[in-house]
């Protein structure tokens, strides 16, 4: 995140911060990695220890048959979601940046939701957090850094001075949390009523 920022405070992503964001993804996953062996991972505790439920044995070939089609259908959905953001923004004038904090990212959220409650629920809550803290590495590393490469990017006011330190601040909140080992019920209202104020924020911008 940080280093995300630091790349913006001059107002757009080069070529070359694109670059410097793509190097950074596999180092992450390579710390990440060596953070795991060593015991530095998310394992379910109490409550959640005691209902968890072992994974069903399908085969690995279904296994593999089942990601495959997952993955297709959710790059078919992210092209049918960005056809219709597309127009939506087009034909009611809105801001592009807006709308892609608040309504397409709400969107590709659902999507997240679909794939982390199910696996918190059966007293696997390592996946839930596992694939948070991957999509979060992937969007502000590999994705951004993607797109800095294929087309740098120039970075509007709102964006250097409210969208991304806003995020900024989030990550460091939500680290604080993480670092209880546990989030109770209050700071997920607190998460939620955080999200509120940014989609508020947004819409006054």
């Amino acid at each position: 995140m940080f280093l995300l920022v630091g790349l913006s405070l001059d107002g757009q992503l080069s070529r070359v911060d694109g670059v410097l964001l793509l190097a950074s993804y596999p180092l992450m996953l390579y710390a990440l990695t060596r953070f795991a062996r060593h015991g530095l991972d998310v394992r379910p505790v109490g409550e959640l220890a005691d209902r968890q439920e072992a994974p069903a044995d399908h085969g690995r070939l279904a296994a593999v048959a089942v990601l495959v089609a997952a993955l297709a259908g959710i790059t078919l959905g992210s092209a049918a979601l960005v056809y219709g953001v597309r127009h939506i923004v087009t034909e009611l004038d809105l801001s592009q940046t807006a709308v892609g904090m608040t309504l397409l990212a709400a969107a590709v959220s659902i999507e997240e939701l679909a794939r982390t409650v199910p696996a918190a629920m059966r007293g696997h809550p390592e996946i839930s957090v596992g694939n948070l803290v991957g999509s979060v590495l992937a969007f502000l590393l590999c994705n951004a850094g993607a797109i800095a490469l294929v087309r740098p990017l120039g970075l509007d006011t709102a964006s250097r001075y409210f969208y991304l330190p806003y995020t900024a601040v989030t990550v460091l909140v939500i680290c604080a949390l993480l670092l209880r080992r546990g989030l109770a019920r209050w700071a997920g209202l607190a998460m939620i009523l955080g999200y509120a104020g940014f989609v508020i924020g947004a819409a006054r911008i």
